[in-house]
């Protein structure tokens, strides 16, 4: 009878151990899908800000001037006036040796807080007097994100001219369901573009 008591004593005890190591594995599998869930809302917010940024920088440096430039690349323009978000600025040191084939000089490029690359064209399509923001390579819960954040609303009212999403322009006011219907291409896959003007 003793014996049975210990080995039922040691089964309790080995039980216990792995009802609360299980209990730890659930606390933790929940604490890591909370941290990715506000690091994820934190990153869309960030998002939208540096659009709003970028589309501020880029009129202030270009009020009262009738061109935005034809397909012009405004990065450069709006890193040298300080228009662009530290936390977004990636400077490319130059590559090769000035003059010789291959060479390629420093540059800045903007990453969005998802990695992906955004660029910053004036003139989009030879209409010189709009430019364009776009968030290349987003999944699509966070391309749908920040074409809510312009859904539904009239030119007038944003200045947003259109959103071009995977390639498909879609004219202001864009709806909800024009955008739920091209924020489709999986994960950071699609590409979304701001249209100002």
């Amino acid at each position: 009878m003793g014996k049975f008591r210990r080995r039922a004593r040691r089964g309790n005890a080995v039980f216990s151990v792995m009802l609360g190591m299980a209990l730890v594995a659930v606390a933790i599998a929940g604490a890591i899908a909370w941290y990715n869930t506000a690091r994820e809302t934190a990153n869309r917010t960030q998002a939208i800000a540096l659009l709003n940024a970028l589309r501020s920088g880029i009129e202030a440096v270009y009020s009262g001037s009738p061109s935005f430039g034809n397909g012009a690349n405004l990065i450069a323009t709006l890193d040298r006036r300080g228009h662009i978000p530290d936390s977004a600025r990636v400077r490319i040191a130059a590559a090769g040796t000035s003059g010789t084939p291959g060479f390629q000089a420093a540059r800045t490029e903007i990453r969005h807080p998802f990695g992906g690359l955004v660029t910053v064209t004036g003139g989009p399509g030879g209409n010189v007097n709009q430019f364009r923001v776009t968030f290349e390579s987003v999944d699509d819960e966070v391309c749908a994100a920040m074409a809510d954040a312009y859904a539904d609303r009239t030119r007038g009212r944003s200045g947003i001219v259109n959103l071009v999403i995977n390639g498909t322009t879609l004219a202001a006011p864009v709806t909800i369901a024009q955008v739920t219907a091209n924020c489709d291409d999986g994960a950071a896959a699609n590409d979304i573009g701001f249209t100002f003007g």
